[in-house]
């Protein structure tokens, strides 16, 4: 709504221009902490009698919308709390400027009309700047024009599919994980709003802060001579860069969604080639109340899980592990108790091969001398 009586404010009002505070310094919600000349907005209607305070106040509520988008409900619920501020002192200017019970009275005098302030971000980088959605010459917002919030978009590339959900033993496709938590080569746009806190290149800040992180990820999973993607002794500059690129571009549209997601909300992650062959799997600890910025992520650690490991080791019947001196340990991870029991692969003479079956109709099938046709005669 918008308060038609604020056209009628005299222009040769001397009250100081108005101050907006608000207790959170953020400038994004919550109008129940906000102040104008240092009275609350509950508290406006009642402290205020005099015309020149009521056009200042009006006018400090119309520039405390123009820096607002309303996104969600609560901040709708904020809304209509300054659309009935903003009623209750219409309605008493509205008195004030009402015209005397006579049949002689004329007219209010006239006034000129105050002119309209125009809103729109500042910055030609930024991905909704004024001139890119207005007529502007030589490129150059009008002048007089108030700013307001900025947003950014950077292209971070990936190649691979990184799926981030919350998964016991991982990601396995999209299914298991939301829009936010699938990074590919289609979906590697990170985008973000500067409320000029920050600088505009904050993103790489951030990519360098995960990139830190990875490199010093201690490689823990079942390695074997091929060393694809991340099962390697030492992962690749390129697959660390891209694993940053993906990190990133999830940290801010999951930062960016909702007002709430303050903390990165994904606790793992799979990485699949091309050939949706698994490439890595990760466990991720996010830092509370920290999503967006450098040190978003405390840790994150390399996972595996039987699942990812039976569809990993399908196409490596016969590939050498890249230890030998391990094959005793690995042949305990997949065999009774062990961690991957339920790996249908094990390993003989240093290879993958598939799991032996060792006793019921499986062993039968098996012996070679009797064969199937002589077991049913």
């Amino acid at each position: 709504m918008a308060c038609t009586e604020l056209t009628r404010c005299d222009n040769s009002l001397t009250a100081a221009p108005h101050s907006i505070a608000l207790d959170d310094g953020t400038g994004l919600v919550d109008y129940d902490g906000c102040k104008i000349d240092g009275i609350g907005l509950g508290n406006l209607p009642n402290s205020t009698s005099t015309a020149e305070n009521l056009c200042k106040r009006l006018r400090g509520i119309k520039a405390l919308r123009g820096n607002r988008k309303w996104k969600n409900k609560a901040q709708r619920n904020e809304n209509d709390k300054l659309d009935n501020v903003e009623k209750k002192l219409c309605d008493k200017l509205k008195e004030i400027y009402a015209e005397p019970e006579s049949s002689n009275s004329g007219s209010p005098e006239e006034v000129e009309k105050e002119p309209e302030t125009i809103y729109g971000c500042l910055d030609p980088t930024a991905t909704n700047y004024y001139c890119k959605e207005n007529d502007c010459v030589d490129n150059k917002p009008p002048k007089g024009i108030q700013g307001t919030f900025c947003h950014y978009s950077r292209e971070l590339s990936v190649e691979n599919k990184y799926l981030f959900c919350n998964g016991k033993y991982g990601c396995f496709g999209e299914e298991d994980t939301t829009e936010e938590g699938w990074i590919s080569p289609t979906t590697d746009i990170a985008k973000w709003i500067n409320n000029g806190a920050i600088e505009n290149d904050h993103i790489y800040d951030v990519k360098k802060g995960v990139k830190d992180l990875i490199k010093n990820i201690k490689p823990t999973g079942i390695f074997l001579k091929n060393q694809k993607g991340f099962y390697a002794r030492k992962f690749s500059e390129q697959l660390i860069n891209e694993f940053a690129n993906a990190l990133t571009v999830a940290i801010f549209k999951t930062k960016f969604k909702k007002d709430s997601d303050r903390t990165f909300p994904f606790t793992r992650l799979t990485v699949y080639g091309g050939d949706s062959q698994p490439l890595g799997q990760f466990s991720i600890i996010p830092t509370t109340d920290k999503n967006g910025e450098v040190d978003s992520i405390s840790s994150i650690k390399m996972h595996d899980s039987s699942r990812t490991l039976n569809a990993r080791l399908r196409d490596e019947i016969g590939t050498e592990i890249l230890d030998p001196n391990h094959e005793t340990g690995m042949i305990k991870l997949f065999g009774p108790g062990g961690k991957f029991e339920d790996v249908r692969f094990t390993i003989k003479d240093g290879k993958i091969i598939n799991e032996q079956v060792k006793e019921g109709l499986g062993l039968v099938l098996q012996e070679e001398p009797i064969g199937l046709s002589k077991l049913i005669k």
